[in-house]
């Protein structure tokens, strides 16, 4: 394995479990932009990681490295998943909520008349 390969490998293993760590830090305080940001962010690492290992094979302890930051990746999906579910719900309740509107709400033609009649 080249020298510069390996650094390079290294520090993108470095910065993936950097990001993941920050990330994980305030997992359930984590909205749907910064999860999205993450995935963003974690995808350019992991596909500059995939060029570099078109070339060159990791070592064992890079191999260590790669499988703690991919340890994470069920507690991340759970509140991926969590963050979708919340987003269902509150579609559900807005449709509910414009249905129930929609009922109280009369229309009337434009162009109708009431007419009164006296006794």
């Amino acid at each position: 394995m080249s020298s510069s390969n390996k650094t390079l490998i290294d520090n993108l293993l470095s910065q993936l479990s950097e990001l993941t760590q920050s990330f994980i830090k305030d997992l359930e305080i984590q909205d749907s932009d910064h999860v999205e940001q993450f995935v963003q962010e974690r995808e350019l690492l992991v596909q500059q990681l995939h060029e570099v290992l078109d070339v060159e094979e990791m070592s064992d302890m890079q191999k260590e490295a790669l499988k703690k930051v991919l340890a994470y990746d069920k507690i991340i999906e759970q509140r991926m998943s969590s963050l979708k579910n919340e987003a269902q719900e509150w579609l559900l309740q807005r449709n509910t909520a414009k249905t129930q509107r929609t009922v109280y709400e009369s229309k009337y033609a434009s162009e109708s008349y009431l007419m009164d009649k006296r006794k």
